[in-house]
């Protein structure tokens, strides 16, 4: 905490954009311990101070609801680190450039361990690098003889593993292959590649050891990263399974772990460890959504497909680029169907990972089922990512009232290669957040961090639908305007987790959860969204971050 306001504080001379439903924008706001008491211009706030509340002169800045992270992964995000000692090495592309530079800090890493102890790994997308693939089994081997090393796409869902990691799985040959489903363990020309996917892929990073602690101090790590991008709520999409639940609520019950969270039950381990925290929560007839304002259980999650990246998601139609490649699918339709039923009788809310538009129409069609015998449009089921869609999935999402969660930051990340991927056909319903507002869809804006980028970058995305790391303008079908992004960003992430009515707007009585921006985000040229800074993050009337170099420029902020 940096600092806690007075009884009353003033914010004034801004542009106070309050996501209420005439999307006000006002001059200024008023505040009062942890709540909003009124916007509006700045001779009535000062009005409704009084002489002794605190005032903050925010010099034609914009104030605005915090940002709302509609799938977010903490312990997960803040596991990661540059250096070789790190609990999982970060490879993403700002902190490694090539192949030769990851395969080395494989070597640096091992040169630390103990034999047999796992070297862990996440980020990487080969086609930033200059090699342009994946390492290869032999190169892993040949620097990590005695110590199993998991290698991790930056997706999540296709890893690199070396001969000492697939001994977990009872792989020592390419014959060993046909125990797991097809494609799963990469075999070609009869030779192992080490290349491991979906349920499979998270059968085997469960055998690696994160200890409590260091998942501890991972949540507060990325506690910081969520303050610095202007988040003030996450859904967390899934972890490491048990310890994670009691560790993430005693964080935030101790106060310790500021940012809201809404706890989706799913183990990022795979499909009978989901199954067995959903199955057990709904056996105890409880409900989504048990919690107080800090701390909630959110959907019973499951996992369809794999990742954009790769890519590995189920897509009804072979990719573009690459016909042959193997579309993972974890789950059958009629499962999908069989399951959803199951989430939306027992009154809880369901959602599943679902990226290419197979796994998107499983969703759809397995809500419909669900609906036949029991219509829940209140329980605001969902579909995390749902990246890609068309028209008629859309619609059909419309009628049920599904509150997809969309991956639109990897507009700004990746979009060209999705281009590449899909084609131009099915590229123009990616993240279709443009046609889910249209058809009167409640979007909600998400990072998947680590996987994408987070905070303002998403309403960038989905603004320019500019590829920002290829310098490529991606097709503009589905851009929104900075206002509708907004609202995606803040007050629709409320509505997917029944939370409207106390954050995501700046109206009477919500909780004092606000950003400040260093500009005017409404009048700036919308190709430079990218530039804004966060100056400051407040939750619950406390600051708890403030830009490092913003007292000497504003010393009134």
């Amino acid at each position: 905490m940096l600092m806690r306001y007075m009884m009353k504080h003033a914010f004034v001379n801004g542009s106070v954009i309050t996501v209420d439903k005439n999307d006000t924008v006002a001059e200024a706001l008023l505040i009062e311990d942890n709540k909003i008491v009124m916007c509006g211009s700045n001779e009535e706030i000062r009005k409704a101070a009084g002489s002794d509340a605190g005032t903050t002169n925010l010099k034609g800045r914009t104030l605005m609801p915090g940002l709302i992270d509609s799938h977010y992964h903490p312990i997960l995000n803040g596991l990661l680190g540059p250096g070789p000692d790190a609990a999982m090495i970060d490879t993403f592309k700002d902190n490694c450039g090539s192949l030769k530079e990851m395969l080395d800090m494989i070597r640096e890493a091992v040169s630390l361990k103990k034999p047999g102890e796992w070297v862990s790994m996440m980020g990487y997308e080969p086609s930033f690098f200059p090699e342009k693939r994946h390492p290869t089994l032999k190169e892993l081997d040949e620097i990590a003889p005695e110590n199993p090393v998991h290698c991790m796409h930056g997706g999540g869902h296709i890893c690199m593993y070396n001969t000492k990691a697939l001994e977990y799985l009872g792989v020592y040959g390419p014959e060993d292959a046909k125990k797991y489903p097809r494609d799963e363990v990469e075999v070609i020309d009869g030779e192992l590649t080490g290349m491991v996917r979906g349920h499979t892929h998270f059968r085997l990073w469960g055998q690696v050891d994160y200890p409590q602690e260091a998942q501890a101090k991972a949540a507060m790590k990325s506690q910081d990263h969520c303050l610095r991008n202007g988040i003030t709520s996450i859904h967390d999409c899934g972890e490491l399974d048990k310890p994670s639940y009691h560790i993430m609520q005693k964080l935030c019950r101790q106060r310790k772990f500021k940012v809201r969270s809404y706890m989706m039950l799913h183990s990022i381990f795979g499909k009978p460890f989901s199954k067995e925290d959903n199955d057990h929560w709904m056996k105890l007839g409880l409900m989504s959504g048990l919690g107080d304002e800090h701390f909630k259980i959110g959907t019973c999650k499951f996992m369809i497909d794999g990742g954009s990246g790769g890519p590995s998601c189920y897509t009804r139609e072979p990719y573009t680029h690459d016909p042959s490649l193997p579309r993972e699918k974890g789950w059958e339709r009629d499962e999908v169907a069989e399951y959803i039923k199951e989430i939306n009788d027992a009154e809880c809310q369901a959602s599943a990972h679902a990226i290419g538009d197979g796994a998107v129409e499983f969703m759809v069609s397995g809500y419909e089922k669900a609906f036949e015998t029991d219509p829940r449009p209140d329980l605001r089921h969902r579909i995390e990512h749902c990246t890609l869609s068309d028209q008629d999935l859309i619609e059909r999402m419309a009628k049920m009232n599904i509150c997809p969660s969309v991956n639109v930051g990897m507009i700004a990340f990746q979009g060209a290669n999705y281009e590449r991927f899909f084609g131009p056909e099915r590229s123009r319903y990616a993240c279709a957040v443009r046609s889910m507002l249209d058809a009167g869809v409640c979007c909600s804006f998400q990072s998947d961090t680590p996987s994408g980028p987070a905070g303002l970058t998403l309403i960038d995305a989905a603004v320019n639908r500019y590829d920002r790391t290829k310098g490529v303008q991606c097709d503009r079908t589905q851009a929104v305007s900075v206002m509708e992004a907004i609202r995606c960003a803040t007050v629709n992430g409320a509505y997917g987790a029944y939370e409207e009515d106390i954050k995501g707007s700046l109206e009477p009585g919500k909780l004092a959860d606000i950003i400040i921006l260093s500009d005017d985000i409404l009048k700036v040229d919308p190709m430079n969204i990218d530039k804004i800074k966060i100056d400051m993050t407040i939750i619950d009337g406390v600051v708890e971050y403030k830009r490092d170099d913003l007292q000497r420029q504003l010393p009134d902020l």
